[in-house]
C-alpha cells in the first residue's frame, strides 16, 4: 500500500536514480515544479538566457520530453541521456525541472536562480527584448559557473540556513 512506511515514490525514484547512476559528480538533486519553470518547460524555445543569472546556465541546460508520469523504469536511460555528461539543469517538458549539484546548497541555489530566470522570461513574454551581449554572457559564465567566484551556493546557503533557523525559532524579523 502507498501509505506504508516502505512505500516508494516511483516517479522520484525513476528520475533521481537515473541521474545519480549516470552522473557520479552529482551529489544532490532539487526537483520542483514552480509555475514559472513549468511554463518555460512548455515553450517551444525553452529557456532563454536573458538575465545576469544566466551566466551559470550557459551550455548547462538540457531537455527531456514529457512521457507522462515518470513511473516507467525504462525512462531512466532516456533521462540520463538527455542530461548528458555536462548539463547541471534538466528542463522536463510540461513537467518542471531538475537541478543538480555537488552539494545540496549548489543544487538548491541553482534552482532558485533557474526559477528567477523563468519568471523574468514569463514576464517579458513575446515583447521585443534585448539579448545579453555574447561576450558579457561568456564572462558571467566564468564568474557564476562551477568554481567561479560567485558559483551557486557559495554565499547564499549560509544565509539561507541562518534564516531557516531564525524562522524555526520564531525570531525572524521577516515574519510577524
Amino acid at each position: 500500500s502507498l501509505s506504508s512506511p516502505q512505500a516508494v515514490n516511483v516517479t522520484a525514484d525513476v528520475i533521481h536514480s537515473a541521474i545519480y547512476a549516470a552522473r557520479p559528480d552529482v551529489r544532490a538533486i532539487v526537483h520542483h515544479h514552480t509555475p514559472a519553470v513549468v511554463a518555460v518547460s512548455c515553450l517551444e524555445g525553452g529557456l532563454h538566457l536573458l538575465t545576469q543569472d544566466a551566466g551559470a546556465f550557459v551550455d548547462a541546460v538540457a531537455y527531456h520530453g514529457w512521457e507522462g508520469v515518470s513511473d516507467d523504469y525504462d525512462e531512466k536511460a532516456r533521462i540520463a541521456a538527455a542530461l548528458g555528461p555536462i548539463a547541471h539543469t534538466l528542463l522536463m517538458r510540461h513537467h518542471g525541472a531538475v537541478t543538480t549539484g555537488r552539494t545540496v546548497a549548489e543544487a538548491w541555489v541553482r534552482y532558485y536562480y533557474l526559477d528567477r530566470m523563468c519568471e523574468v522570461q514569463c514576464r517579458v513574454g513575446s515583447a521585443p527584448h534585448l539579448q545579453p551581449p555574447a561576450a558579457s554572457l561568456a564572462h558571467a559564465c566564468t564568474q557564476l559557473g562551477p568554481g567561479g567566484p560567485y558559483s551557486h551556493g557559495r554565499f547564499e546557503w549560509a544565509a539561507l540556513l541562518r534564516l531557516a533557523e531564525s524562522l524555526q525559532a520564531g525570531k525572524s524579523r521577516f515574519v510577524k
